[in-house]
């Protein structure tokens, strides 16, 4: 099976080759999957530089068409929001009941992909309870781990049992769009410095001379500043005695 996120960080690089399409002798992807391949290029560096620019550009351009989708991800992450509350007012009474304690740590340090975790998109009155009665008795104490996320509480519990086991409840939330863009720009500048980086590791072992390097930005004059002229000093006296 596909992983969703991979599937649609590489839909998003496809995104930015087609916007820069011709612009480069290299694709996005080319350079993340071969970046040594050119590391001949005398002006690599401001390439990759320029590409930078261009993945900001076009992921400030993708924020702004997000606008409706963003109210449908707010109506939704709500939903999830009361869903969380429910279970979490059933969760407490329950535990209250067993006698068992709630924690909120600040970390749960354990083996994630080895929990069992069952993802809820509603709480079902006749069902939930007695889901939520059967993980209460048989764990040690419960865990809250629910967190917040642009305003709306995200609700997970998790419930550890004798044998070292992990069950949780994890409340599924939307993803935020304008949130997923961000992280998949993220990652790729962060890609592409770590391409760089590579490059001239890689140029420095084998004794070659160094790409040529971006120019630093111009320093931009403070607002109202004015430019100029120095201004000319008077020519120093000489050492001529009065008599």
């Amino acid at each position: 099976m596909v992983d969703p996120v991979e599937e649609q960080i590489n839909l998003m690089i496809d995104g930015v080759d087609a916007a820069i399409a011709g612009k480069y002798p290299f694709t996005l992807r080319d350079l993340i999957e071969h970046p040594l391949d050119y590391r001949d290029r005398p002006t690599i560096l401001v390439e990759i530089e320029n590409l930078k620019a261009d993945i900001a550009d076009y992921f400030a351009k993708r924020k702004m068409g997000v606008t409706e989708v963003m109210s449908t991800y707010m109506k939704d992450a709500a939903k999830a929001e009361e869903v969380a509350k429910q279970f979490e007012k059933v969760i407490n009474s329950a535990a209250k009941s067993a006698k068992k304690p709630i924690v909120s740590p600040i970390v749960f340090v354990r083996k994630e992909d080895e929990d069992e975790i069952l993802f809820v998109n509603k709480f079902d009155e006749d069902t939930s309870p007695k889901l939520i009665d059967a993980l209460v008795s048989n764990c040690l104490f419960v865990v809250d781990a629910s967190m917040e996320v642009d305003g709306f509480k995200v609700g997970r519990w998790v419930f550890p049992d004798p044998s070292g086991k992990n069950r949780a409840i994890y409340v599924s939330f939307p993803i935020n769009p304008a949130g997923a863009l961000d992280i998949a720009r993220d990652q790729m500048l962060l890609a592409l410095d770590v391409i760089k980086s590579e490059i001239m590791n890689q140029l420095a072992l084998e004794g070659r001379p160094m790409p040529i390097s971006p120019a630093p930005a111009a320093p931009v004059p403070a607002k109202g500043a004015e430019s100029k002229p120095p201004e000319s000093k008077p020519p120093a006296s000489g050492g001529t005695n009065k008599k």
